[in-house]
């Protein structure tokens, strides 16, 4: 497949574009990842919420076991104990769904702070590239073939901008019909350069 054009200025653009738009890629990437990482931080609360909500409850189902074991009065003061480390268990499960909604929500965002330049960047620089690489491999595949300075002549008076069909002939569209030799190789040129494909190209 060909990358890159033939001739030295254009593939100079080329060249540049794509290091610009990789650089743009990692900052993006980048960034997305520093955004998702800073909302992740405030996970830290939740964090020590469901710590604290365990430490909470492990510390009174210990001493509701210990109490437990007091002959006669045992039960009775063991209920309020084992009442509260349920609302350490509450907290604890308070603090794993804070740190859920924060994961959720770092994600979504990271995601739309990557997603939406990497959708800007595929449609202004990666199609574009795509298309010229897979034009120019396409026709130099059909000159290969025996395609013809000719049939390249008529694409381009039907394609070609009008300033560069001027620049060739006053009439270009007469001069191909006339079968011009000039003014046909002159076109096909204009096909050719649209491909980054150097005019020496033809037979």
């Amino acid at each position: 497949m060909s990358l890159y054009s033939d001739y030295p200025a254009a593939r100079t653009r080329q060249i540049i574009a794509d290091i610009v738009g990789l650089v743009l890629v990692i900052v993006v990437v980048s960034t997305a990842a520093a955004v998702t990482a800073t909302i992740r931080a405030l996970g830290a609360f939740g964090r020590d919420l469901e710590q604290a909500g365990l430490d909470f409850e492990t510390g009174l189902a210990d001493a509701a076991e210990t109490l437990g074991e007091v002959p006669l009065i045992g039960d009775g003061i063991r209920g309020p104990f084992d009442a509260a480390a349920g609302a350490g268990a509450s907290v604890a499960e308070a603090g794993r769904a804070q740190q859920a909604f924060v994961e959720a929500v770092a994600l979504g965002v990271g995601w739309s702070v990557a997603v939406v330049p990497l959708v800007l960047l595929a449609l202004v620089w990666v199609l574009p590239r795509v298309r010229f690489a897979l034009r120019s491999s396409r026709l130099r595949s059909m000159i290969a073939r025996g395609m013809t300075a000719d049939t390249l002549a008529a694409r381009a008076v039907a394609r070609a901008p009008l300033h560069e069909l001027a620049a060739v002939h006053p009439d270009p569209a007469a001069a191909w019909r006339a079968n011009d030799p000039a003014a046909i190789r002159a076109l096909a040129g204009l096909e050719l350069r649209r491909a980054g494909i150097r005019a020496d190209a033809l037979p």
